[in-house]
């Protein structure tokens, strides 16, 4: 009897352990609904048309490993068929959970952004090239400054002066409200329209920008 009881109370808390994991992952099920924040996404980097009728929200993270696989995978096919050709319009929203250096890599994020919004899309891409381990040793204010100097139109040495300062800290806090706001609880979280996944592949992602591109049939 007490090892039934035993095997019955494991399965009850494997049963919520499972509920509780399957939450977490429901936002970003294909057919989560999202709405946008009553503000928009207006301050954040955006990258394409303005005009453009499909609007796509990245919520990532710079120490996130699976955001990483994203950005050399799937984002620049994106970025290909879509944005450069008029029909999406990409914005970016970084989420700094987790160690100290994930809010040092968002601070130099938004102080890239501050400079140069088109190079801020660049500086992205050379601070995933960079990322060697999840727990962002990599992601210090020196090596930071030093991935800047890589990205001909950003000024190091004014990146080196704004993370010092702490130029841009209440925007990177601004994300992390954006985020809890739209209900992001993991990255990378992509929205298309109204419509929230969580690393998708390119497949799905092309998927959905078409249904939008189709009136959302």
């Amino acid at each position: 009897m007490t090892q039934r009881r035993l095997t019955l109370a494991t399965l009850a808390v494997l049963a919520l352990l499972a509920a509780g994991f399957l939450a977490y992952r429901q936002f970003l099920a294909p057919a989560a609904t999202v709405s946008a924040p009553a503000s928009g996404y207006a301050g954040q980097p955006t990258l394409g048309r303005e005009d453009a009728p499909v609007k796509l929200i990245l919520f990532e993270n710079f120490l996130c490993e699976h955001c990483k696989a994203f950005e050399e995978s799937v984002f620049p096919r994106i970025q290909r068929d879509y944005i450069d050709t008029g029909q999406v319009q990409a914005y970016y929203v970084n989420l700094d959970w987790g160690a100290e250096s994930a809010t040092t890599a968002g601070l130099a994020g938004e102080c890239a952004y501050r400079q140069d919004e088109r190079a801020f899309w660049e500086y992205k891409r050379a601070l995933y090239a960079a990322q060697d381990d999840h727990a962002g040793a990599w992601a210090g204010p020196a090596n930071l400054v030093a991935i800047a100097e890589s990205v001909p139109a950003l000024d190091a040495a004014e990146l080196r002066a704004c993370l010092a300062d702490g130029r841009y800290l209440s925007e990177v806090q601004r994300d992390l409200e954006l985020g809890d706001r739209v209900g992001v609880r993991g990255t990378p979280s992509i929205v298309v329209g109204t419509q929230g996944f969580e690393a998708p592949s390119y497949e799905t992602l092309a998927s959905a920008i078409e249904r939008e591109l189709a009136g959302g049939r």
